[in-house]
């Protein structure tokens, strides 16, 4: 079963951002693109895939990501960049995912959203539940 969560981001992330965050979840892993460049995979040495990160969406219409996330996200300001991420149930992969999710607004600003509840950090990487 995949993990899956989403960095709500108050920028636009930009490459470095995101090779920022890809360095942050293991530097040692293997980066490919698929779905035509749409979506970045970090891999394993046998080039398994273990997280899955979508290009980032700009959300433009205010309570859009509370329909589409539930009330429990809290209110978000829009415009915001909206970065899926997904884990394999490969051992560690979730921590992979969670390392470039928080990367990405540590640098940025923003929240992080997993099935477990909402993370709020502030540029910096003051978190706030």
């Amino acid at each position: 079963m995949t993990y899956d969560l989403v960095a709500l981001v108050d920028g636009r992330p930009a490459s470095e951002d995101v090779l920022a965050g890809l360095a942050a979840a293991g530097a040692e892993l293997g980066v490919r693109a698929v779905s035509g460049g749409a979506v970045v995979q970090l891999c394993d040495d046998e080039d398994q895939p273990l997280v899955s990160i979508e290009l980032p969406l700009l959300i433009q219409v205010p309570g859009e990501v509370e329909r589409m996330l539930g009330v429990s996200v809290g209110v978000v300001e829009t415009p915001a960049w909206w970065v899926e991420i997904r884990a394999t149930a490969a051992d560690g992969a979730r921590e992979l995912a969670e390392r470039f999710a928080q990367t990405l607004i540590d640098r940025l600003g923003g929240r992080v959203w997993t099935p477990e509840g909402v993370g709020i950090a502030a540029a910096g990487g003051e978190e706030k539940s």
